[in-house]
């Protein structure tokens, strides 16, 4: 028997049994005569379930006529075409089974527009004589998502990447959407949105889908109803609630899913799409998570909001117009926010935000929940730094923390956070708990006599076995790069120590042909290396990694192996691509990492990079294939974009911006107020890790990789300013006119003004305010040392109208392009700079 098929002018969909969608062809919007692309999920079992099941045009329905009795359950297993009307495009009666008082019928057809799209309109009666409480209304949608069946050549990784997809999904009442993204981040894309009078309050994945040995997150479903889903699985509520509907005899509801081809890469075209589909879409800037005191811009496409609201007790700016509206929104205290709104249709749309505590304030309190926390106090472990059980807030089981990789690396990362705070704000417990671990490491870890660094330990009374992983070579050898900071003066003792580690990694580890974040550590241990003045050994690392980079550049798909699909490449491959002058692989490793990258204005979506368990991985914190939202690399990856913004180049691409400092905002949310802090977040409720992750695991580096990175930008753009990490205030007129920086990023570190060309770094004692005239012949430096030891800041400033200075009244001279200036600030002190232009 011939299937059903319905031609649209970019989308062709053919239909299988249930009146489910087998084949979805989408075509490049911009190429129509090209090759089209086909996102339904190929047929695969799943324990004793099949992804046909679960197939686009798949409806399901949870209902009971007795508010006592339980939910009955049923899809649309068969469905009878109907020919016998008039009515445009394919339509369907569904067999709904066990569920005899409810009619359902669909009818797919392509709608007029300004963009081609299919509309799927479902009707459900109630053709009974007694109410029916309909609980559950779900479409499971079944896509291309499945990594497997590729070789690990570049050939294969290459198909791989166009050949797949990844679903970023977004749950906002009438502004939700899934879009199925190509891994290549090329034309054309598929986004799947409520309609007319449609919103959508739940998602999660299959659960049998979660429990496959296929590479993949599983199989979403999208709820217009899930009141009925969650009783039935006795899940906890999630964040949008849980709704049911009354049919009374005769009464119907009517509801519509629509399918558009789109693309998102250097610009976020679905919101531009859904827009121009007169459906409402949300942007966030900065991100979805920010300090309280900085607040947050919500920007409404394709709706005209009529009011804004929120859960939490806050400040709020509006605007609307025909096109849109526009609300800044800042809270009077820290938490979770759903900022929600109700525009001119009667249509209701929300973003979930989140708030903390003044980052910098969150800094030291990581810092000293590690050390009160996370630290062994006695016995063959001492002075140890071992991940922690956020159940019990202590340390984990050591034993079973030393015998898995996972435990040592997760404490390198906390002593790499630790070391990097304290190189910006030392405190005497939080310096003698690091020398504590680090006489544990070379004690226990790290081999004196040949620098091979162990990753398991198989009791607690030995030494550290298993000398070929990378991620703890990295680890040491950047943290004792980071402690030549932290205390300079012992400089020379942690980098040889560093530069040893990094020898001992390419004599004994097992090193990836592909990118890795971990060896992209090195690049900055080879700075600090060489800027000590440590010649042989900078020489020695800069000609590894040269000829390892040379190799990575000469290969088109360097990013994967074993692990197939993630996100731990791109750093790397794109310094390594810029180092050798290969803007082509540049380019593509920054694609590629943003397509991975949802733009969904939820706090544990919105710029975040995912992973999941992998069949060749065991883990002690991720037990199934749902994705954990929280990855070091979520920072990282987000330095791709901070490094276009090094000087004063066209304005970056619009996504990758948002994206970026999504990122880097992210793990910020996954730190208590206490520090307690996690290593990710689970939004899946039919996940086993649902929620907040259990460990801390390797949080601390991506707070390391924040300490790195941030900085407070003052960016050129079409709408005016763009600021990220600082507040921007211009005083005066004319000649008199005054820009003013405050940096609320915690750090202070550096101070970036693009329409200026200005630059203000300082290695030490945080910038707290700089003002300088805008036609840049005076500045004012004010800087903080919040630690308890004297400082030398060494304040450098680029940009000033000159070379020759008063710099509080001693006259100096740049230093090439830069002016250096060595500030000495007390314990918990401050010190001004003022300088003036000779």
């Amino acid at each position: 028997m011939d299937r059903p098929e319905l031609s649209g002018g970019l989308l062709n969909l053919e239909f299988g049994t249930g009146g489910r969608i087998q084949q979805l062809w989408v075509a490049d919007p911009s190429n129509p005569d090209g090759e089209e692309f086909q996102f339904v999920c190929p047929p695969m079992p799943m324990g004793e379930e099949y992804t046909e099941d679960y197939f686009p045009g798949t409806l399901l329905i949870g209902a009971r006529t007795d508010p006592d009795a339980p939910w009955i359950l049923a899809r649309n297993t068969r469905a009878t075409q109907e020919f016998d009307d008039d009515g445009p495009g394919i339509a369907f009666t569904y067999d709904l089974g066990l569920i005899e008082e409810l009619e359902a019928t669909g009818r797919f057809q392509e709608l007029p527009g300004p963009a081609p799209q299919i509309a799927w309109d479902i009707r459900i009666r109630n053709r009974s004589r007694r109410s029916v409480e309909i609980g559950e209304i779900g479409f499971p949608m079944a896509l291309n998502n499945v990594y497997e069946g590729y070789p690990r050549t570049d050939k294969g990784i290459r198909e791989l990447y166009q050949d797949r997809v990844i679903v970023h999904e977004s749950i906002g009442g009438a502004a939700s959407y899934l879009f199925a993204q190509r891994l290549t981040a090329r034309a054309p894309g598929l986004l799947i949105f409520p309609g007319e009078e449609t919103t959508w309050e739940f998602v999660h994945h299959v659960r049998a889908s979660l429990n496959t040995p296929y590479r993949w997150n599983g199989i979403p479903v999208v709820y217009i109803h899930s009141r009925a889903t969650v009783e039935r699985e006795e899940w906890p509520e999630w964040f949008d609630g849980h709704t049911a509907t009354i049919l009374e005899p005769g009464e119907d509801r009517r509801y519509q899913i629509r399918f558009a081809p789109a693309e998102r890469d250097r610009v976020d075209n679905v919101s531009n799409l859904l827009a121009a589909l007169n459906r409402p879409a949300i942007r966030l800037f900065p991100s979805a998570v920010a300090p309280r005191e900085a607040g947050i811009a919500v920007e409404i496409l394709g709706a005209t909001p009529a009011r804004f609201e929120t859960d939490l007790p806050a400040e709020t700016e509006t605007d609307a117009d025909e096109e849109g509206g526009y609300c800044f929104v800042r809270p009077s205290m820290p938490g979770a926010m759903r900022l929600g709104f109700e525009d001119t249709q009667g249509r209701h749309g929300h973003a979930h935000l989140l708030f903390t505590e003044p980052l910098a304030e969150l800094i030291d309190a990581r810092a000293r929940w590690i050390v009160e926390n996370q630290r062994v106090e006695e016995g063959p472990l001492k002075g140890a730094i071992l991940p922690a059980d956020n159940e019990t807030m202590r340390v984990a089981n050591e034993l079973e923390s030393i015998v898995h990789p996972f435990g040592i690396s997760s404490g390198l990362s906390d002593a790499l956070f630790l070391a990097e705070k304290n190189a910006l704000r030392p405190r005497k417990e939080e310096l003698d708990a690091l020398l504590e671990y680090v006489r544990f490491l070379e004690s226990t870890v790290v081999n004196p006599g040949d620098g091979a660094v162990g990753s398991v330990m198989p009791n607690a009374l030995g030494v550290a076995v298993g000398y070929g992983t990378v991620p703890n070579y990295a680890l040491v050898a950047s943290l004792y790069a980071t402690l030549s900071r932290t205390l300079p003066e012992n400089a020379d003792r942690y980098l040889r120590a560093a530069a040893a580690t990094a020898d001992a990694m390419v004599a004994y580890a097992d090193i990836p042909s592909h990118g890795s974040l971990y060896v992209y550590l090195l690049e900055d241990v080879h700075r600090r290396l060489a800027e000590a003045g440590r010649e042989d050994d900078a020489v020695r690392l800069r000609k590894w990694l040269d000829a390892r980079w040379l190799r990575l550049s000469q290969r088109s798909y360097p990013f994967c192996g074993d692990v197939l699909v993630h996100s731990f490449g791109y750093a790397e491959v794109h310094e390594a691509a810029r180092r050798r002058d290969n803007p082509e692989l540049a380019e593509r490793a920054m694609r590629l990492a943003y397509a991975s990258r949802s733009l969904s204005p939820s706090w544990w979506w919105y710029g975040v990079d995912m992973r999941w368990l992998e069949e060749l991985q065991t883990h002690p914190v991720l037990s199934d294939k749902a994705a954990l939202c929280g990855s070091p690399t979520s920072v990282a990856n987000a330095g791709m974009v901070i490094s276009l913004l090094d000087r004063d180049a066209p304005e970056p691409p619009e996504a990758y911006l948002r994206s970026a400092f999504g990122g880097m905002m992210q793990p910020w949310a996954l730190v208590r107020d206490d520090g307690a802090a996690a290593m990710g977040f689970t939004p899946d409720s039919a996940s086993e890790q649902f929620g907040i992750a259990r460990s801390t695991g390797d949080i601390g580096l991506s707070l390391a990789f924040y300490l790195r990175f941030a900085a407070s930008f003052v960016l050129p753009s079409r709408a005016g300013l763009q600021t990220f990490g600082c507040f921007f205030d211009v005083e005066g007129e004319g000649v008199e006119e005054t820009c003013i920086v405050r940096p609320w990023d915690g750090v202070g570190r550096r101070v970036a003004v693009r329409q200026l060309g200005l630059d203000l770094e300082c290695e030490r004692g945080g910038i707290v305010e700089a003002r300088f005239d805008t036609r840049k012949r005076t500045l004012r430096v004010r800087q903080q040392n919040a630690g308890d030891r004297r400082l030398i800041a060494n304040l450098r400033v680029r940009g000033l109208w000159g070379r020759r200075f008063s710099v509080n009244g001693i006259p100096m001279e740049a230093d090439g392009a830069w002016l250096r200036v060595p500030v000495e600030i007390a314990p918990n002190g401050e010190a001004t700079t003022e300088i003036e232009v000779l």
